[in-house]
């Protein structure tokens, strides 16, 4: 009976024990409860901001109609669209379009963050039987020769390929930072094909090229391409004649002059960087004359009279005009004995706005040529360094 009772004693004290050891590791329990939630809590947002960060969009593809479904597509926020090539019959395909108008071009190159429809363009094959040359200036070979097309020659021609399905034309040339230049038929710039028919102005998240606008009456299909990344490039224009219109919208427009304003939604500027420049580094120097209303009957005159001084970069000219003159500065580039209109221009905008005392001796148009404030004698000092401009009176 004694070692009965002493079992049972023994077995009730364990059990205190242990009773006594749960509630005290009760707490310590929910204690380590309480620290492990949060963690899981944080686990669970950090899941939901990753299905957040990857949730897709819905890319649809259409016909040109605008609204036939070729394709639809998911791609992971921030992506880029992967190009495919559809096919209908009797029709060639011309690329893929941001808007149903085929207004511009859809950029491949930009990331998806929201859902997205491209639109397809058909167009029926036309052979075009144009020839296209590259128009424009700078200090590359090919371009100070052309002159803002002075010039045509081989050296500027465009070459087709021998294709009887597509309108293919290349070419291949040097450029260096600052050149501006289009396509056209012609030095009357008929049928340009300028910055709005460029594909693509970057190639690894860089920009080689830039929208330079242009002088008078222009859109941004015929805007000059300026150059800022100097090197070799291989240029592709694909034309589809039978698409060609006219912005008749354009104020100087008119039957003599219908070929400046041929446009096209479907035509395409595509190019590849071959690298550095393969033709040797030429010595230029550039000068800089006054061109205006009064002056120069808006005439380029490049005499003594109307051409700045240099000395160490800082160019001055002294010259005499009348109250309410309208004027600006052009540039003239020499590279050896060959001389070729430049294509930079200093203009209002080259005075800084603290230099309030230039300011006080010219006004500004529109197009922001400068205008004389009172006739009299004025002195130009322009720093190529900084394109900036001052203004003396007297």
């Amino acid at each position: 009976m004694k070692k009965k009772f002493m079992t049972v004693c023994m077995l009730a004290a364990a059990a205190i024990s242990l009773a006594a050891c749960g509630s005290g590791g009760g707490a310590q329990e929910n204690s380590q409860n309480t620290e492990t939630e949060a963690p899981q809590e944080a686990g669970e947002e950090t899941q939901e901001e990753e299905v957040q960060q990857t949730q897709a969009h819905v890319v649809t593809f259409y016909d040109s109609d605008g609204t036939t479904v070729l394709q639809t597509a998911e791609v992971e926020d921030g992506a880029l669209l992967e190009e495919y090539v559809p096919e209908k019959e009797g029709y060639t395909f011309a690329g893929w379009f941001a808007t149903p108008q085929m207004s511009h071009r859809f950029d491949f190159e930009t990331a998806i963050t929201q859902d997205t429809s491209v639109f397809a363009g058909f167009v029926s094959y036309v052979e075009d039987t144009r020839t296209f040359v590259i128009l424009g200036s700078g200090k590359s070979p090919v371009l100070m020769e052309s002159s803002w097309g002075s010039v045509v020659g081989d050296a500027q021609t465009m070459q087709k390929e021998e294709n009887p399905e597509a309108n293919i034309y290349t070419l291949t040339l040097d450029l260096e930072q600052g050149d501006e230049f289009q396509f056209a038929m012609n030095s009357a710039w008929e049928n340009q094909r300028g910055y709005g028919y460029l594909n693509t102005i970057t190639l690894d998240g860089e920009e080689y090229f830039a929208n330079s606008g242009g002088l008078g009456d222009t859109g941004v299909k015929r805007a000059n391409i300026k150059v800022k990344v100097p090197g070799n490039y291989t240029f592709t224009l694909t034309t589809y004649p039978g698409e060609d219109t006219y912005d008749t919208t354009a104020s100087s427009y008119s039957e003599d002059n219908k070929e400046n304003f041929n446009i096209n939604p479907y035509d395409s500027i595509t190019w590849v960087y071959n690298g550095e420049s393969e033709a040797s580094g030429i010595e230029t120097h550039t000068d800089y004359y006054i061109k205006g209303a009064k002056i120069t009957d808006w005439k380029d005159v490049y005499s003594d009279e109307t051409k700045f001084t240099e000395e160490n970069g800082i160019y001055t000219l002294t010259i005499t005009l009348e109250e309410g003159d309208e004027f600006m500065f052009t540039s003239l580039i020499t590279a050896e004995d060959v001389e070729s209109v430049g294509n930079e221009y200093i203009r209002y905008t080259n005075i800084e706005e603290a230099d309030t005392e230039s300011l006080s001796y010219v006004t500004s148009t529109e197009s922001a040529n400068l205008v004389a404030g009172a006739g009299g004698s004025y002195t130009f000092t322009y720093d190529s360094s900084t394109q900036v401009l001052t203004v003396a009176f007297e």
